[in-house]
């Protein structure tokens, strides 16, 4: 499917000036978001190219009310998009200082590591942009610290916690972002990006990987085919003859409805946007039938 790139030719239109900070950054970022491969080379796609599926999905969310959306708010969410998974590739001595601030166990060896950074990867992108905003061209900390929720919020954190995401954030005298409604988007969306063309087969020497999990993960997510946004509710579309890869399928099209719900309580209370998807359906179809 095409992608819509309506959310960066808004913000061109209403900012250039904020757009091109943002164009800067996503040439700067394909190196940072690539080396989460040095962690998960079998792991599912965490490039530029997920930030893409991200505001896609993000875009269709948003659907006809990107008018409302001020150009702080277009940045915000691109730079939050942009960067949210930058955790999963921080170097072992930023990942050792990291640690030591969120306070958790030093990992035994090296597949705890790449379970920590995976389990902690939101908290990590947050303090990797702490440290090194100023090098990103933000336009001034306050705005750093908005993209900096924004990836904290995208799993983990809790978006009705007005001290953390308060309803109006000021990025500039006079200008604030819908903080809560942004990480609502950047946090749906990414747990709606999980189908099979995320994961490209012939890259991956799927029964080579690791453990049992990895494998079972890879096949759960090749058998989701796509996933579909209609105004009303999100579609699973899937197939597979695996009962127990069935059950998994199953069970991820539960906590989409879940975080769903979550995502549309927060943009209808603590916003004065809406997310108008009420409900997941699972749709198991076998392929040309």
């Amino acid at each position: 499917m095409e992608q819509d790139y309506g959310i960066e030719r808004r913000l061109a239109q209403c900012a250039p000036e904020l757009h091109s900070r943002y164009r800067d950054c996503v040439v700067v970022s394909q190196r940072m978001l690539s080396r989460y491969e040095n962690y998960f080379p079998d792991f599912t796609d965490h490039t530029v190219l997920h930030t893409l599926d991200i505001l896609d999905i993000s875009n269709q969310l948003i659907g006809g009310q990107i008018d409302k959306l001020t150009a702080e708010d277009l940045y915000v969410l691109l730079m939050g998009a942009l960067f949210h998974d930058v955790g999963m590739g921080v170097s072992k001595s930023d990942f050792e200082q990291f640690r030591q601030t969120l306070g958790f166990p030093k990992p035994a060896d090296e597949t705890a590591l790449a379970w920590a950074v995976r389990d902690h990867h939101q908290e990590l992108s947050g303090l990797y942009l702490k440290k090194y905003w100023h090098l990103l061209d933000f336009p001034n900390e306050a705005y750093a610290r908005a993209v900096i929720q924004l990836c904290r919020g995208h799993r983990k954190t809790d978006l009705f916690d007005e001290k953390e995401y308060p309803s109006a954030f000021e990025v500039e005298p006079g200008k604030s972002v819908s903080l809560p409604y942004l990480a609502a988007l950047v946090c749906l969306a990414d747990e709606l990006d999980i189908s099979a063309d995320r994961n490209i087969s012939f890259l991956y020497d799927v029964e080579h990987m690791p453990s049992a999990r990895d494998r079972q993960e890879f096949h759960k997510h090749m058998a989701i085919r796509r996933v579909e946004l209609t105004p009303e509710r999100v579609v699973v579309h899937a197939w597979t003859e695996d009962p127990e890869v069935r059950g998994g399928v199953e069970d991820v099209t539960a906590k989409l409805r879940d975080k769903l719900l979550m995502c549309r309580r927060v943009a209808a209370e603590r916003s004065s946007f809406v997310i108008t998807q009420e409900d997941v359906v699972l749709r198991m179809e076998e392929p040309g039938l």
